[in-house]
């Protein structure tokens, strides 16, 4: 009989691995309008909304490829999460090898639209974006192969996503589930 624990840890752990920090919702609940903004580093909201992509999609990939490895070697994520996100992100990817746990599967996301880019004094820019994190394909089990995935896991998460934008790309500064209106129905 598996233990009771692990669905829950599942669930803890797939929310840990993508929730760290982000923006907070207007007292509407629904979610602000793009703000347009022109910044160094882009010349229009869709050249940032294109990397802001480009750059999740790498993060999902690495992170499916260190969760379906038991969470081993977290570090090949560094390059693409901001320094003060790495130690939530490793401690996330450690509950997989502590817990004896892999996945199979593929994370995807879309209906993205940008909330704002703004840009800072220092020659970085903000790039904040909404989207909707699917782990439909995704599937969790054990050292034995007991498939552990919670039955009652949300498989399509509204979420609010933070980037800091420099010359050398876009790296993931902040990732939380949307708390306003379901956006992806």
């Amino acid at each position: 009989m598996r233990p009771s624990y692990r669905p829950a840890a599942v669930a803890l752990v797939l929310a840990a691995a993508l929730s760290a920090s982000g923006c907070t919702p207007d007292a509407s609940g629904k979610p602000p309008a793009s703000t347009p903004s022109a910044t160094a580093l882009f010349a229009s909201d869709e050249e940032a909304l294109a990397a802001a992509e480009e750059a999740y999609r790498a993060y999902l990939a690495k992170s499916d490829q260190i969760t379906a490895e038991s969470g081993t070697a977290p570090g090949r994520i560094d390059s693409l999460v901001s320094p003060d996100l790495k130690p939530d992100i490793h401690l996330s990817f450690s509950k997989f090898e502590q817990g004896n746990l892999h996945t199979e599967g593929n994370s995807t996301f879309d209906s993205v639209t940008i909330q704002s880019v703004t840009d800072n004094t220092d020659g970085t820019a903000v790039v904040d974006v909404y989207l909707c994190l699917d782990f439909t394909g995704v599937r969790v089990f054990t050292g034995s192969g007991e498939d552990v995935t919670p039955r009652d896991r949300t498989n399509r998460l509204p979420m609010s996503i933070r980037f800091l934008a420099s010359e050398s790309g876009l790296r993931l500064e902040g990732s939380e589930t949307w708390s306003g209106e379901n956006f992806c129905s």
